[in-house]
């Protein structure tokens, strides 16, 4: 802010307007006033109008304390404790005190391509892990933009880094299924009846793990053998929330074999000092982890000599079963598994494949 006398007698104020949206800064200058006062006044009323029109400069840890304000509301636990580690290990520690708009999408592009290459802090990030962390800081400037305190998102233009040499090699639902004898064989060499009647449960019911775990008394109607799922409990904070989408809350009809095991279980565990419908199914007033489920199914998988799948793939198993079943709809079992029908032609497209060619080898036969 300054003022000065022109060579014409009046006076004039000029200076510099605070960054844009592109970090820059721009000139301002205004002619013509008689006097130094009335310049000074004019430059202060200039400069409470601009600052009016702007939206007030916040740093990012402010950002994103006011962030997990709203957040709780229409975000997941599971999820926000991830954004949680983001901040605190990576994001912070590089932006935290520095002015949002201030920031900009050259510097964000080089830094998050930094931690593909390098890691942060000697943490090491892969290829899943960096896209989140933009993905986090991307959905912290939105939150800034809808509440006026920035123009625009700089993250839009970033693209997550990718390794253009990375083979990618995971076990898809294509591989990650036994079929009907493989699962004969697995369970029948299974001898702890306990985690038997389990990894039985969950494969006559293809529920996912997180909602097999949290499964009570009061879920399962042993009288219309009904199974109702409205909840699972998450594998990173190890809470009990809601299901994975809409559609997983659901209730499904249970096998007469299944049912009769359970009222056998019932009759047991209903004997305990303090039983009530609260119990979890196969524990007590606590659940069985994920990590404990998972350890115990890799162990029985890998002495029955069965190819190696994931607890998931029992899941996969189940819906594999029934969809080489052309007498039952797709719209039956992709309620049973919480799916909409389009998910569920996306996810078992190898089943569909399959049975396209014993249409045609049906055919073949005329």
């Amino acid at each position: 802010m300054a003022q000065q006398k022109e060579s014409n007698g009046t006076w004039s104020f000029y200076g510099k307007l605070p960054k844009d949206e592109n970090g820059k800064r721009k000139n301002y200058k205004r002619r013509g006033f008689k006097s130094k006062k009335a310049a000074k006044l004019a430059e202060a009323e200039f400069l409470k109008q601009y600052n009016n029109i702007l939206p007030t400069r916040i740093k990012l840890n402010d950002l994103i304390k006011e962030y997990h304000k709203d957040a709780p509301n229409h975000i997941k636990l599971s999820t926000l404790k991830a954004y949680k580690r983001f901040e605190t290990y990576v994001i912070s520690p590089s932006f935290g005190n520095r002015y949002i708009d201030d920031i900009t999408t050259l510097e964000i592009t080089r830094w998050i391509n930094a931690i593909s290459q390098n890691g942060y802090d000697g943490r090491i990030y892969g290829e899943s892990s960096t896209r989140n962390i933009l993905l986090h800081l991307s959905g912290l400037f939105t939150y800034a933009v809808d509440h006026d305190w920035l123009q625009k998102n700089p993250c839009h233009k970033v693209k997550p880094p990718k390794d253009p040499n990375k083979i990618i090699k995971r076990q898809s639902s294509e591989e990650n299924f036994w079929e009907i004898d493989e699962y004969h064989k697995f369970i029948n060499s299974v001898e702890d009846e306990y985690k038997r009647d389990i990894y039985e449960f969950m494969f006559l019911t293809g529920l996912r793990i997180g909602e097999f775990c949290a499964l009570q008394w009061k879920d399962v109607d042993l009288i219309n053998n009904k199974l109702r799922i409205s909840k699972s409990l998450s594998a990173i904070t190890s809470q009990i929330t809601s299901p994975k989408t809409s559609r997983s809350n659901r209730t499904i009809q249970l096998p007469d074999r299944l049912v009769e095991k359970l009222k056998r279980r019932y009759i047991i565990v209903s004997q305990q000092d303090g039983f009530n419908e609260d119990y979890y199914l196969y524990k007590d007033q606590t659940y069985i982890s994920i990590a404990t489920l998972r350890r115990w199914f890799n162990a029985d998988v890998k002495k029955s000599g069965v190819k190696k799948i994931t607890v998931h793939g029992l899941r996969h198993s189940h819906a594999s079963y029934l969809l080489s079943n052309p007498v039952i709809s797709e719209l039956l079992i992709a309620d049973r598994l919480g799916h909409s029908v389009e998910m569920l032609r996306s996810t078992y497209a190898h089943i569909y494949e399959k049975s396209r060619k014993n249409l045609i080898e049906y055919i073949d036969k005329l």
